[in-house]
Order: structure tokens, then sequence, then C-alpha cells
């Protein structure tokens, strides 16, 4: 049975109907769950811990664990601190900004059995970051959750279990196995917000296990919420919130460039637009002088409260 992690940091709307599409999903699938809520140090007055309770509540037979950050952490801090709680053989990892359907969840478990070596597993969206082959446009709107999970229907019973490797991970939605958490270890907490996933994606490789899209899973992904809820509540143009997210790049593009001993390009954005990063080849030319698992740091449980 598995654990899914769940992190919010504000928006209690879309944090509520994520998890309501989750419960609504497990309970179609009789799994019983683990479910570890990580509040990333949410303002008091986006009531994130009320729906992490109300879950909990409504979560009858499941086990829930709440955990609050009391300092911000981002997005790869998050992931890391949720794998350190999941305990189960199989993981989740769900950005609070989902619907989640119950063919999405099915199809992800039937593609993970395929092998041993399909190490974590994603699926399709009408909104994914870093895949635009991934993207799957629903060919009318989507007006309510019925209609997401008719077309998540729709696709799983077109795509079944085909697949497709990926070199890269973005780890929005995706299934993690504890064989591959035990061999290398949880995200690296050097990074606050970005590179986290690619560089565990790259220590996936290296150990031997693939990153894999199931192509009959699919969800809706609302897509950039944290940063559309920023804008909201900091009164911020589109311009300065790009601006603001693409600094916080840089820094992780620094921290990644020191860790994997990258001398050119410089700057992430050159880097990108030029397609001159290979991440694989990155990893396996450093292979012998960085550590290929990361162990959770206890320091770092002196800024979360069991809730």
């Amino acid at each position: 049975m598995p654990s899914i992690i769940v992190p919010a940091r504000n928006g209690f709307e879309p944090t509520s109907i994520c998890l309501g599409t989750l419960l609504h999903s497990v309970t179609l699938l009789n799994l019983k769950c683990e479910f570890v809520l990580v509040d990333d140090a949410s303002d008091e007055a986006e009531r994130i811990q009320e729906a992490f309770r109300n879950h909990r509540a409504s979560a009858k037979g499941h086990e829930t664990k709440i955990i609050r950050s009391r300092k911000h952490q981002h997005y790869s801090r998050v992931f890391a601190i949720g794998q350190h709680f999941a305990t189960r053989d199989v993981v989740f990892f769900i950005s609070n900004d989902m619907m989640v359907t119950p063919y999405f969840l099915q199809a992800l478990l039937l593609v993970s059995s395929v092998s041993r070596e399909f190490g974590i597993v994603r699926g399709t969206s009408n909104y994914v970051d870093s895949h635009p082959e991934h993207m799957v446009q629903p060919n009318e709107v989507l007006k309510d959750y019925r209609g997401v999970e008719n077309f998540s229907q729709r696709v799983f019973g077109a795509q079944g279990c085909a697949v497709a490797e990926d070199n890269l991970l973005s780890g929005d939605a995706i299934l993690l196995k504890r064989e591959l958490i035990d061999r290398i270890g949880v995200v690296d907490m050097r990074y606050f917000g970005y590179f986290g996933d690619i560089d565990y994606g790259m220590r996936t490789h290296l150990a031997g296990f693939k990153l894999i899209c199931a192509k009959g899973a699919w969800l809706f992904h609302e897509g950039g919420g944290y940063v559309k809820r920023e804008m909201q509540r900091d009164g911020i143009a589109i311009d300065q919130a790009r601006d603001k997210r693409l600094a916080l790049v840089e820094d992780a593009y620094r921290e990644f460039r020191a860790k994997w001993n990258i001398e050119q390009p410089a700057r992430w954005e050159a880097g990108r637009h030029a397609g001159s990063l290979n991440f694989n080849n990155i990893a396996r030319d450093h292979a012998e002088s960085v550590p290929l698992r990361y162990d959770f740091p206890g320091a770092a449980m002196n800024d979360l409260d069991m809730i």
C-alpha cells in the first residue's frame, strides 16, 4: 500500500480539491494509504493546517502524517521531507494544484510493476513542466471533476500500459519505488527550489534505474499554482514573478554546477537555450566524485513540527 506525499505552501481551495480527489481515487482502488502532508510555512490565513486536518478527519482507515515547517523550504526540500517520513514500498509525490483520478494512479502502479528497473514513473497532463512531449490537452473544456475523471479514463483506455523512457526528471507528480529510495536516499536539500529533481533523476540513472512515463496516466494540473497565488497575494505583475522565479533558478543552478563540477555554461538560461547540458553525460562523467546517496540530515528536523 502506498505513501502519498502532498506538499502545500498556501492555497486552501486547490489543496482541499487535490486531497479530495486523492481520497476519492484511493477509495475506488481499495488502497489503504499513508498520507504525508507537508505544510511549507504557509501563511496562517491560508488555512493549510485546516485543509490537512479536514483530510485526516475524512481519511478514515488511512494513516495521515501532518508536518509543518517553520521556515519556507520550497520544492526540493519539501520533497526530501516527504520522502523522509514516507515508509511504504511505493511512494507517490503529488503537487497540491492537481486533480488526481483513479485511472492515473492505476496506470502508474501497473507500469511500475512491469520492471524492477522502473525506479520512477510519471504520467501525462494538460500542463507538464520540462516535458512538452508528455502534454496531453483535452479536446473539450473540462468543466468539473467528472469531466477530468472521464477524460483520464479515455486516456487510460487508449494508452493502457504504454511507456516512454525519459532522460530528465521533472517531479511534479511521480511514483517512486522503495528500492530506489533505499539505494540513493532523498532529494538533495542543498537545492532550495529547483534542480533537486534533475539531480535526483541523474542519481537514479547512475543507480541503474530508469525514468519512465506511463502514457496511459493522465491528471489535471493547474500549473504554476504557487506563483499565481503569490502574485495575487503580493500584488505583483507577471514579469516580476517571472524574474523572481528565474533568480531562484539561477541560484539553484549555481549549487548544481558546484556539486557536479560543471564549468560551462555559467548561467542556466544560456545553457538551456543553447541545449548544451546533457545531464546523463554529466552524471556519468562525475560519478566517481559525486556521492550517489544523500541522506536526510538530522539537523533539518529542528525546523519541523509534527501536527
